[in-house]
């Protein structure tokens, strides 16, 4: 996205000091206010704005752009641009901004309401009153002016100007800055705003929901027919937990148990489409190859999504356990068949979901893994499309509200572990 009527500025390049004219001034703020549709991302645009100020004439050697996220896990995003190495990404987690070094960060008195931090970091009267002062002075840097950046919603976020020029800032650059900083607060909210909402439908949603929300397949009891690979799993126990355990601790073991069964799938490029109290549903997506049903990699990424998922489970420590609670045990089964994915609900309540008589048959498969002792049960259908991950039969079986019997199959490392123990 480089503007070629920007000059490029490299490593060891210094650009010579120009008047900060009204044209300058002009240029910038329309390129700021009039982004023509496009979307760059927070490090993009930090990128294209730092390059524009450099080249005309300003004295940035290092920005920090610090934004709140609305991540669960994630606190605040950290874009970091250096003149001479480029830019990166850095997250501060949630429990970050209980931490000494926030506490003791201009970021945190920006956000407690400053209006602004200015720190001259050369000569005698250098104040250097945060620790990271000290690392920026170590680094050449002369000047620090920290300004925070206050949304519509009236969140605050915050930005850092450094300079490594002998001096510092001049008052007529600072006045420049000072002067953009509201069109640089809104173009950054609007490409905030599209993190965040991308964020949070992923989140809430899943991605493959979350994609149709954002491409606007939106419409009431609509749906698409999908062959999928299904995957559904069950934590063992939950009812009894919910009656004994304290709620806060049921809540915890739940979020051992998602997080475990959860993080392989989408790992290998599954969908979690629903969790239910104590029950996860995800699809695979599934191409039907044209070299035989022994090739199909997305089966056998299923595969190894739920054998690290129950092996993960297992290996949870019974003292990281509420009392009482030795293991944490779930069933898997595994399943294919079209599916219709859709948006179903009411005039005011929409939800994407699965549904189809492919998502009933593996619910049914699951609750077999109570009855039969195995941990993980696959379809017929789904044992043929993987011949590299062997599959032992456990035979026909009834499956509740289904009209035919079914062979059911488990692993071979699910069989072997069973007959051991």
């Amino acid at each position: 996205m480089n503007d070629p009527t920007v000059p490029e500025v490299s490593n060891d390049e210094r650009l010579p000091e120009i008047p900060l004219s009204s044209w300058s001034r002009h240029e910038l703020a329309s390129w700021l206010a009039n982004h023509d549709g496009q979307f760059f991302g927070a490090m993009e645009l930090l990128n294209q704005l730092c390059r524009r100020l450099i080249a005309i004439g300003l004295p940035i050697a290092r920005v920090n752009l610090t934004l709140r996220d609305a991540h669960p896990q994630i606190a605040a995003r950290a874009f970091i641009w250096n003149r001479d190495v480029g830019s990166r990404e850095t997250t501060f987690p949630v429990q970050g901004i209980l931490s000494q070094d926030y506490l003791d960060s201009p970021i945190a008195v920006i956000h407690n309401g400053a209006s602004g931090v200015r720190r001259r970091l050369e000569g005698e009267d250098a104040q250097i009153d945060f620790p990271v002062l000290w690392e920026l002075k170590k680094e050449g840097i002369t000047d620090y002016v920290a300004m925070p950046l206050v949304f519509s919603d009236r969140s605050r976020h915050y930005i850092s100007w450094s300079s490594d020029r002998p001096g510092g800032f001049h008052t007529d650059e600072l006045t420049f800055l000072y002067d953009l900083m509201p069109l640089i607060c809104l173009r950054l909210e609007v490409e905030h705003s599209r993190l965040v909402t991308r964020t949070l439908l992923n989140t809430y949603l899943g991605g493959g929901a979350s994609e149709r929300v954002i491409r606007g397949h939106t419409q009431r009891n609509v749906g698409e027919v999908i062959d999928a690979i299904i995957v559904y799993s069950d934590l063992r126990g939950f009812t009894q937990m919910a009656d004994t355990l304290p709620p806060d601790e049921v809540i915890r073991v739940l979020g051992d148990y998602y997080e475990a069964v959860a993080k392989p799938i989408e790992a290998r490029g599954g969908d979690i489409i629903k969790m239910i109290g104590d029950g996860l549903l995800a699809i695979f997506p599934y191409d039907n190859p044209m070299n035989g049903p022994c090739e199909n990699t997305q089966a056998r990424e299923a595969v190894e999504a739920v054998e690290e998922a129950r092996v993960t489970l297992e290996n949870i420590p019974s003292s990281e356990l509420p009392e009482g609670i030795d293991k944490i045990r779930a069933g898997f089964a595994m399943h294919i068949g079209p599916v219709t994915f859709g948006n179903v609900g009411s005039s005011t309540r929409l939800d994407f979901t699965v549904i189809g008589p492919a998502v009933n048959e593996a619910t049914r498969v699951e609750a077999l893994t109570k009855t039969l002792g195995y941990p993980v049960l696959a379809t017929q259908a789904f044992a043929r499309l993987d011949c590299n991950s062997p599959f032992v039969s456990l035979g026909e079986h009834a499956l509740r509200g289904v009209r035919e019997r079914q062979e059911i199959f488990t692993t071979e490392d699910v069989f072997s572990k069973s007959q051991a123990d």
